[in-house]
């Protein structure tokens, strides 16, 4: 006699010895069914791969059951004290992994831990009490106006390559585009008389990014005499490359590669602009809700940042339009340091620098 299953209730199933590989397979078609972008996807699957792949080399069990907080706690000192691209072939490896790096690894396990929880594999949410690392909060140094009239300088708008490599510099210093989104710009996309950009953002959110009368000109110009014929006929994304086929964002990287050796300007790079016009946006008069909505931030967390960015860089230009600084005090006796006004009451640079 035959005995056949009975209609087993989700409580019922044995979901504690589940390995970590199957879990992972689901959640990547979780992902895709709720219309995750393929790059989020593909980050969330390679982050918990290598997670899988830190257990294996340790032996550590890796069903869910034994996922726990802990396992977690000890990956993340794994990731800290790690050095930076261990194990490639060709690259040597310099320093450990950024204090970034660590805390994108623990962000991308977090939704994770939450979806199992969500889903009912687990009875509470391992990770919610886990903080990601702090990163060192560094100042960002903009590309001032010499550097961007440099870059700007070597290169020859009379070729198509110049004229297109220049619209793509100025668009991305008048717009804060991101990298993905300047390459996805479609051909129709471009309302380059109406003064405006439509993009494809980050989660699929399209949004519409005004544009100057400076980077009007040289889309023009490139559009009208530089812009090569699209090497498929159904191919419209805007920027190209000289046969005609879509720019990649290695061949954008190239660009710049190129832009910052060429011009001196050797920290020069995509994301760098997008900095720079924020923070320019704000010191010539924009207001924070209007920059949010051009950058196509969800929060108003990171526009706060360039906030600060511009205060600071108020800050420096303050050294160079000082009012006192500007008024000819030559004639102005401000006196000596000191109470008898003599030799021994007098204080020596490295004295007062030591106040």
């Amino acid at each position: 006699m035959v005995v056949r299953p009975k209609n087993r209730r989700w409580q019922e199933l044995e979901k504690d010895t589940i390995p970590l590989e199957k879990l992972t397979r689901h959640f990547e078609a979780y992902n895709r069914s709720e219309g995750k972008s393929p790059k989020t996807i593909e980050c969330y699957s390679n982050v918990l791969r290598y997670f899988a792949e830190y257990l294996k080399q340790n032996d550590l069990p890796d069903t869910l059951a034994d996922l726990n907080i802990d396992v977690v706690r000890d990956f993340i000192l794994y990731l800290q004290t790690k050095k930076r691209w261990s194990g490639h072939p060709y690259s040597k490896s310099d320093g450990y992994l950024s204090p970034g790096t660590v805390q994108n690894y623990v962000r991308t396990l977090r939704p994770f831990f939450s979806w199992l929880y969500r889903e009912g594999y687990t009875e509470e949410n391992i990770l919610e009490r886990l903080r990601p690392p702090r990163i060192p909060q560094k100042m960002v140094e903009v590309l001032t106006n010499g550097e961007v009239s440099n870059i700007l300088n070597c290169i020859d708008n009379n070729t198509t390559s110049g004229s297109r490599d220049k619209a793509v510099v100025i668009t991305f210093l008048d717009t804060g585009l991101r990298l993905s989104e300047l390459i996805g710009l479609k051909f129709d996309d471009a309302h380059i008389d109406q003064g405006y950009l439509k993009v494809m953002g980050k989660g699929a959110k399209e949004r519409v990014v005004p544009i100057g009368s400076v980077a009007e000109k040289a889309l023009q110009r490139y559009l009208f005499h530089f812009r090569p014929e699209p090497f498929f006929e159904d191919q419209d994304n805007f920027f190209l490359t000289l046969d005609g086929k879509p720019m990649s964002i290695n061949s954008v990287q190239t660009l710049f590669c190129r832009l910052a050796k060429k011009s001196g300007v050797k920290r020069f790079h995509a994301h760098l602009c997008r900095h720079t016009f924020a923070t320019n946006y704000l010191i010539n008069g924009g207001d924070v809700f209007s920059l949010q909505q051009i950058l196509g931030h969800s929060s108003l967390e990171m526009v706060r940042r360039y906030v600060t960015l511009a205060s600071a860089q108020v800050r420096v230009q303050h050294r160079k339009f000082s009012p006192m600084d500007k008024m000819n005090l030559g004639r102005v006796k401000l006196g000596r340091v000191g109470g008898n006004g003599g030799r021994n009451g007098s204080k020596s640079r490295k004295e007062l620098l030591a106040l």
